[in-house]
C-alpha cells in the first residue's frame, strides 16, 4: 500500500503535485523514497492522487500525477460524534479510532461529570488532536479530514447537532426496549449524531435535556461499559447498520 498523504490543494497543479515541508520532510528523511517510487496525494475534497516522484533532496520533493479517482474508504454517511471530554489518552483514542471508523465530525463536549470544564483549557490540545485525526485519516484510506469543532457544553452541542437526520444518546438509565438497533432501521440518513458520556456517564438531568431536544435516548444492553469503548462499540455498530461498511 501506498504511503498517503493529505496536502493543501495548492501543492496539486495538474499534472505535477509539490509536497509541503512536513510530507517533503517525511518522505525524504523518514521514509528514504527515492524517485520513481509511488505515493497517494489527497486534498481533502475526497479524490486521491496517485503519484509517481521524480525529485526528492532538499530542494523539493515533487512528481507526477499517474492516476486519480475517489478515495474508495470515505463513507457516504456522515457520522457526528460528541464526545464528552476524557482524559487525555482516552480521548486520543477516541479521536484515531473513530477516524479509522468513519466520524465526520468530532465535538469534544463538556459535561457535568467530564473531566475538564473549562473550553478554554481545551484550546493547547487541538493541534495534537488534529495532528492524531490526520495521521489515523491517512493511514485508514479516507479522502476527507474528519472536522474536529471547538469544545462547547453540552446544551451547545445539542443546538449545534439539530440538523441532522437522526440523533442518539446512548444512557445507561434509557428503557431496554430503546435498543441501539432499534434507532438505526427507518428512514435512510444522510447525518447522525451520536452523543456519548464522561466517566461516570450522563447525569439524569443532562438525559433530560437531551430527550427533551429531540434526541434519542438508548440502551447498550446489560452491561455497563466504559465510554471509551461505548463510543466505539456505537460508531463501529452504526457504520454496519447504515451499510457503510459494504
Amino acid at each position: 500500500m501506498s504511503h498517503r498523504f493529505f496536502i493543501p490543494a495548492s501543492c496539486i497543479t495538474p499534472p505535477t503535485v509539490t509536497l509541503p515541508a512536513d510530507a517533503a520532510r517525511q518522505v525524504r528523511t523518514v521514509l528514504r523514497m527515492r524517485p520513481g517510487q509511488i505515493i497517494m496525494a489527497l486534498d481533502n475534497s475526497g479524490m486521491e492522487f496517485q503519484v509517481e516522484l521524480t525529485q526528492v533532496d532538499k530542494a523539493a520533493v515533487c512528481g507526477q500525477i499517474v492516476a486519480r479517482q475517489p478515495a474508495p474508504a470515505e463513507p457516504t454517511v456522515q457520522l457526528w460524534l460528541y464526545q464528552a471530554v476524557l482524559k487525555a489518552q482516552k480521548f486520543e483514542w477516541i479521536l484515531q479510532k473513530g477516524t479509522e471508523l468513519g466520524v465526520a465530525r468530532f465535538v469534544p463536549v463538556i459535561t457535568e461529570r467530564a473531566v475538564v470544564r473549562n473550553p478554554a483549557a481545551l484550546d493547547k490540545k487541538r493541534e495534537r488532536w488534529r495532528h492524531i485525526i490526520r495521521e489515523a485519516a491517512e493511514q485508514s484510506g479516507r479522502g476527507h479530514l474528519p472536522e474536529l469543532l471547538p469544545a462547547m457544553p453540552l446544551a451547545d452541542a445539542l443546538a449545534e447537532s439539530a440538523g441532522c437526520d437522526r440523533r442518539l444518546m446512548p444512557w445507561e438509565e434509557a428503557s431496554r426496549s430503546n435498543t441501539l438497533q432499534n434507532a438505526l432501521t427507518g428512514a435512510p440518513v444522510s447525518t447522525i449524531a451520536v452523543f456519548i458520556g464522561p466517566e461516570g456517564g450522563f447525569a439524569p438531568p443532562e438525559a433530560a435535556a437531551a430527550e427533551s431536544a429531540g434526541v434519542q435516548l438508548v440502551s447498550l444492553g446489560p452491561r455497563i461499559l466504559r465510554a471509551e469503548t461505548a463510543a466505539l462499540a456505537v460508531c463501529a455498530t452504526t457504520m454496519f447498520a447504515l451499510r457503510q461498511w459494504h
